[in-house]
């Protein structure tokens, strides 16, 4: 998993022009493996997840968790400070947050909501992890 860092901008002037060199710094993600907040993981909802619902207090449908993300008004983290819900699913790209941890994780118990999230977002079941093709 990768994520963009930050837009790194070199200005460079001379008499007759001006150059903008942009870059996007990339850093690597490594979830954690295991994480003491797995055991309040509760089964999926009786009606499922939507994937393309908006946020339940501004409306937004930008980087969807369970609320909006901190990126856009910071709902899904007051939802964890209302709620005490240790872990959120992101509805853009399928990770999960710890937020006591402060760690993204991945663990085989929660394949059954990335599942769900995957199959409301595009229609079709997510592929097998952790088999190689053949």
């Amino acid at each position: 998993m990768t994520c963009s860092g930050g837009i790194r901008r070199t200005i460079s002037s001379s008499s007759s022009s001006t150059q903008v060199d942009s870059q996007i710094i990339m850093h690597t993600v490594v979830p954690l493996p295991e994480c003491p907040h797995l055991v309040e993981i509760r089964e999926l909802p009786a009606e499922g997840i939507n994937a393309l619902a908006c946020c339940s207090e501004c409306h937004s449908n930008e980087e969807q968790w369970v609320n909006c993300s901190r990126y856009i008004a910071g709902h899904a983290v007051f939802h964890q400070m209302r709620t005490g819900h240790s872990m959120a699913l992101s509805l853009t790209d399928l990770s999960v947050w710890c937020y006591p941890c402060e760690s993204y994780v991945h663990h085989e118990l929660l394949i059954p909501a990335k599942s769900a999230a995957h199959q409301s977002k595009f229609g079709v079941s997510m592929p097998e992890q952790g088999r190689s093709a053949s």
